[in-house]
């Protein structure tokens, strides 16, 4: 009589785990979602978009190089809905993140897509900065500098980011935030740990797709 209960316990246990598994998708870092609007993150989580394209209607330019997208509206019927209040968008089942206003230089709301899917993801895009240079007017008979000023002088700076599946927090994508964020695979921790900041630079993105392969993450 114990061993049939056993054995019809373990059977039990293998349905629950095997349904468990049915009744999620695994998530890869090259997992399509549904494409639509996601008004926060916990629609994203569950890949279950808010409003689907076909009910919506919208102005937006897509940048498949950049992995941007820049929305000037979306509408359902005459209501246009506040891009701010838009976690975000996903088209050809590529998720976009909305960027915080003041973020970029321009006039649309901006969006970054997120090039890789796991329990890490991760997200970049360009923005500008602005250097003070000090400029010296010679004088060619001397030599010498007779006037000088600071003008200011523009830059594309590449700003990459990591989103955190199971929390939805955004930090930047860099060795210490990686570490923080990778305790769970010890191994992989103290590869990280030892790199030196050249190799750091040249290896941290494939150390990132290396933890997402290795550490599963699930939509329900």
């Amino acid at each position: 009589m114990k061993f049939w209960a056993c054995c019809c316990l373990g059977i039990f246990l293998q349905i629950s785990a095997l349904s468990a598994q049915l009744d999620s998708l695994l998530l890869t870092k090259n997992f399509k979602f549904k494409d639509g609007i996601y008004l926060n993150f916990s629609d994203f989580q569950q890949n279950k978009p808010a409003y689907t394209w076909d009910e919506m209607n919208a102005r937006m330019a897509t940048s498949d190089e950049g992995f941007v997208a820049q929305v000037e509206f979306i509408k359902k019927g005459q209501q246009t809905l506040d891009l701010q209040q838009v976690w975000g968008i996903c088209i050809g089942g590529i998720p976009y993140v909305r960027l915080p206003k003041g973020e970029v230089t321009d006039a649309a709301t901006v969006f970054a897509g997120l090039r890789v899917r796991g329990r890490i993801c991760y997200f970049k895009y360009k923005n500008e900065a602005i250097d003070s240079v000090e400029v010296k007017a010679i004088n060619p008979i001397n030599g010498r500098a007779y006037r000088q000023a600071k003008v200011p002088v523009e830059r594309v700076v590449q700003q990459e980011r990591m989103l955190h599946f199971q929390t939805g927090e955004i930090v930047d994508f860099n060795t210490q935030n990686f570490l923080n964020w990778i305790q769970d695979d010890r191994q992989l921790w103290n590869t990280v740990r030892d790199l030196s900041t050249e190799e750091a630079d040249e290896k941290l993105f494939r150390c990132l797709l290396i933890y997402v392969d290795r550490n599963e993450v699930y939509l329900k």
